[in-house]
């Protein structure tokens, strides 16, 4: 397999997986949700676990091939392994979460459990059987040269995104720390004497909000969608955390909401 196919396939399962991911969760929410780490319609998690487990399925295949309790087995066990890796990784570069199970039984840190991971399982069987013949019989009418030109410029766009999202996200993220180290600053000055001073404290919280919102809302709108997207925030720099980092930034968009 040359390639230019694998790039086709992931592209393709990677805007597959963005469709199930948006679709499933505007109508989890009733709205409108653009889900994936990137900016465009791509969740690249998918296409890496869709092209793995067809390339593993077609290595070991042999005469007989895979049962398909050995695929459901062998989906669900690397879903999770790439989830909580892919989870973990992300964490560590921008202190955020795209996911996060924690309300859920069964669950590892919030970043997999044994639902999703089962549910991930059945959709192995779903590729192997159905989706990755229909795409790989589509891709497979493109000739060779056709499909290393078709693949250039899908990696060169997926490229461009994701430079994109990540300049934007470590923007964000060097804007929160600096919002809280100023916050931490003002309450250590403020705390000496609580009780006489909750007034101060709620107005220092209440800046804070005031300075993260602002930040947001002159990202411009590929900052604030990309931004948007992001689950959940953890800050554990020296120890402190912003918790409630997720809830005064979709304050923030909702507002820009109201106000178009």
């Amino acid at each position: 397999m040359l390639p230019g196919k694998y790039i086709c396939l992931f592209m393709v399962y990677s805007m597959l997986g963005w469709v199930y991911e948006s679709l499933f969760c505007t109508v989890k929410t009733g709205r409108w949700e653009n889900r994936g780490f990137l900016f465009g319609p791509a969740c690249p998690i998918y296409g890496v676990g869709a092209v793995t487990i067809s390339l593993i399925t077609n290595l070991v295949s042999g005469e007989e091939g895979l049962q398909m309790w050995q695929v459901f087995l062998l989906s669900a066990a690397g879903s999770a392994v790439l989830e909580y890796v892919t989870s973990l990784v992300l964490e560590k570069l921008f202190h955020a979460l795209w996911w996060d199970y924690s309300e859920l039984p069964f669950n590892l840190h919030g970043r997999i459990s044994l639902f999703t991971s089962l549910g991930f399982g059945f959709a192995g069987i779903l590729v192997v059987r159905w989706i990755a013949p229909f795409t790989e019989q589509a891709v497979g009418h493109l000739s060779p040269l056709a499909m290393e030109y078709l693949a250039f410029p899908l990696f060169g766009i997926f490229a461009a995104d994701l430079t994109l999202t990540v300049t934007v996200l470590r923007h964000f993220d060097k804007m929160v720390e600096g919002a809280e180290s100023r916050f931490n600053d003002r309450m250590e000055r403020v705390v000496g004497t609580t009780v006489q001073r909750t007034a101060q404290i709620r107005d220092t919280v209440s800046a804070r909000q005031k300075s993260i919102s602002s930040h947001i809302r002159q990202m411009g709108p590929v900052g604030q969608a990309t931004v948007r997207r992001i689950r959940t925030f953890r800050h554990d720099r020296k120890e402190k955390g912003i918790s409630n980092i997720w809830h005064l930034k979709r304050k923030a968009s909702a507002s820009d909401t109201e106000k178009e």
